[in-house]
């Protein structure tokens, strides 16, 4: 019998050791950069945001062909009560043939109109540089969408892993329990065992039970979230990955904070807001537009001429200058200037919230991963601990010196100490992803 108990604990131990050293697995599976690359192929909401800096560039090239006009084709038919010339007369025209000059009541006219501001206070100017940073923030957005798709994607794949491990952690705690119950079952049966210390190793088995359940729904739901983000793709068995500690001082961040694309993008924005306040600036200026228009007035004579019924057709064309000065709006333009002013330094706040944020997260990211790596080395400490103990109370209990009340605890015991070694580990790579992702280094790696 003690035997048989010290072979299953040597068997226990060499899994538990197995565990810990989260070696590749031999099997071909879904690995964490084919994971990424799924993602950034697939998920809908990065398509979306490519989309988005479509649009920046279509919305720049439309700014960019404002500055030279447009050309538009016109066309008109009017009626008249009295009756209307093709064109404007001249004291020429009248005194050559007064009746013969063509009038009618049913006006036609097509013709070509071309219009084009020459001076618009820089407005448009200004238009165009905002477009250009709204194309360079699209393009930053669509960088740190990519990024944090990366982070989203390693974090839940990380998780699975240690869920995972945690559930074969606890299946190989189950069985341990299950042989423990079935000996102690024998020795209740024998008379060498009271019934009280079977019940007590059965509720034990329970809930071992219980928590490998919960641990496998809890893979089920996180696997749902992965397939969410790689667009739909069902999760295939994923490969484990090699974790290392690093040893401390380096996971420290290797950017400024002015070099990271949040930061950037704040201060583009900023950089907008006061293209905003110049545009709102351009109102007080006049504005110029040039206007051409060609065309064609036709129409049949109407019955006060003397060719009643014909058609005639008269060429026409013009090329115009307009200014247009607004003088007085009681407080209009001094109001839209003095909202695009305090939107300015709403972002210039936002900027330096930007920067206190990354600074903060940066140094948590920084703690986090310290905490991880002494967390794993205090739950190894305590895994060799607990192993030990765990082999005593078996001897213990077979000579009947304890009741199975301390070998139930020390085996728990043990199996916490497993799992908070499974979790500090792949809780310290988490935490390297997250560095990455602060860093935005994820896309390199």
């Amino acid at each position: 019998m003690k035997k048989m108990f010290f072979t299953r604990i040597l068997l226990l131990s060499l899994f538990n050791q197995a565990l810990l050293t989260f070696l590749p697995g031999a099997s071909s599976g879904l690995t964490i950069d084919e994971a990424v690359a799924l993602a950034l192929a697939n998920n809908p909401d990065l398509q979306k945001q490519q989309m988005n800096r479509a649009l920046s560039e279509e919305d720049l090239s439309g700014q960019k062909s404002q500055a030279f006009g447009k050309v538009d084709l016109a066309a008109s038919y009017g009626y008249y009560n009295l009756p209307r010339t093709l064109a404007p007369l001249t004291p020429a025209s009248i005194a050559t043939d007064p009746r013969g000059v063509p009038t009618t009541v049913d006006l036609f006219a097509t013709g070509i109109m071309y219009e084009v501001p020459l001076f618009t206070g820089f407005a448009q100017q200004r238009s165009v540089e905002i477009a250009t940073l709204e194309k360079e923030l699209a393009g930053l957005a669509l960088k740190l969408s990519r990024e944090q798709l990366i982070y989203n994607v390693k974090s839940l794949y990380v998780n699975i892993l240690s869920l995972q491990a945690q559930e074969e952690a606890q299946k190989a705690y189950y069985e341990a329990l299950q042989n423990l119950y079935d000996d102690i079952l024998l020795e209740v049966k024998l008379g060498r065992k009271a019934r009280v210390e079977q019940l007590k190793a059965a509720a034990d088995l329970e809930n071992a039970r219980v928590q490998a359940r919960q641990i496998s729904g809890n893979i089920r739901i996180v696997k749902a979230g992965l397939s969410t983000l790689l667009g739909g793709e069902t999760i295939t068995p994923l490969e484990n990955l090699s974790v290392e500690m690093a040893t401390p001082g380096k996971t420290e961040q290797n950017k400024e904070i002015e070099q990271l694309d949040r930061y950037r993008s704040a201060a583009l924005e900023v950089e907008k807001k006061a293209r905003l306040v110049d545009k709102s600036r351009a109102t007080f200026y006049p504005q110029v537009i040039f206007n051409s228009f060609y065309g064609q007035n036709f129409g049949p004579n109407d019955s006060s001429n003397l060719h009643e019924g014909d058609w005639n057709n008269q060429e026409v064309w013009q090329a115009t200058v307009n200014l247009k000065w607004t003088l007085f709006d009681f407080g209009a333009r001094k109001t839209a200037r003095r909202m695009a002013a305090v939107r300015e330094q709403q972002s210039r706040r936002d900027r330096v919230k930007t920067e206190l944020e990354l600074k903060k997260s940066l140094s948590e990211a920084e703690i986090k991963i310290e905490m991880a790596r002494n967390a794993f080395h205090s739950a190894e400490s305590e895994l060799a601990l607990t192993r030990e103990t765990e082999m005593i109370e078996q001897v213990r209990f077979d000579k009947g010196a304890t009741d199975v009340n301390d070998l139930l605890s020390a085996k728990s015991r043990n199996q916490l100490a497993l799992s908070r070694s499974i979790a500090a580990r792949y809780s310290y790579h988490n935490g390297c992803f997250y560095l990455d992702y602060l860093l935005e280094n994820g896309e390199s790696k």
